[in-house]
């Protein structure tokens, strides 16, 4: 009985994803993140990427207003908004549209910083009971600044359940990433 514990544990470690791990599958590697995130501005339409993971093609302001503490209604952004990304602190993370010049609507998010990349988003549940049931729900977004001049958001998401001896998995992932404008843009 204490073996198929052990078993248990590690085939729930072992399916926990790293967000070091995550970082690796952006086009570049990250870059230094004060000096991307100072009022540094990018564009609202996300970069082509040779390999997509998924076909959505969502702009920064919808990727990063989810994951806004207050719910309240913002005004349409378009496409040819320019986002300005600021990290105030390790933890707070502020984001400003602008159009011509006009800013439209801005918001702050909760933010946690980890080297060379912030955690937008980290959960991860599990339910051991053992030999009968084992259900590990995790979901991770990591946003990075990239060598490439572009700022990369990773969605993971893996929900794994096993039932006696059978198991299934989902997983899911998006990986979206926005050039830098320069000022005179």
């Amino acid at each position: 009985m204490r073996m198929i514990c052990y078993i248990l544990l590690l085939t729930a470690s072992a399916s926990c994803t790293s967000t070091r791990k995550l970082s690796k599958k952006f086009s570049e590697q990250p870059a230094v993140i004060k000096a991307q995130l100072s009022g540094t501005a990018y564009s609202n339409r996300p970069e082509e990427l040779k390999t997509r993971y998924t076909i959505a093609h969502n702009s920064l302001w919808d990727k990063l207003a989810a994951y806004r503490l207050e719910k309240d209604t913002l005004p349409p952004v378009s496409g040819e908004a320019i986002i300005r990304l600021s990290l105030v602190t390790d933890t707070r993370l502020n984001v400003e549209a602008y159009q011509q010049q006009q800013l439209i609507a801005g918001f702050a998010i909760p933010v946690r910083k980890r080297g060379k990349y912030l955690i937008l988003e980290k959960k991860r549940t599990m339910i051991p009971i053992p030999v009968i049931y084992f259900d590990v729900k995790e979901a991770i977004t990591i946003l990075a600044p990239l060598k490439n001049n572009r700022i990369g958001i990773h969605r993971y998401s893996d929900h794994t359940l096993w039932i006696l001896f059978f198991g299934a998995s989902n997983t899911g992932r998006s990986i979206e990433e926005y050039s830098q404008l320069n000022e005179t843009e």
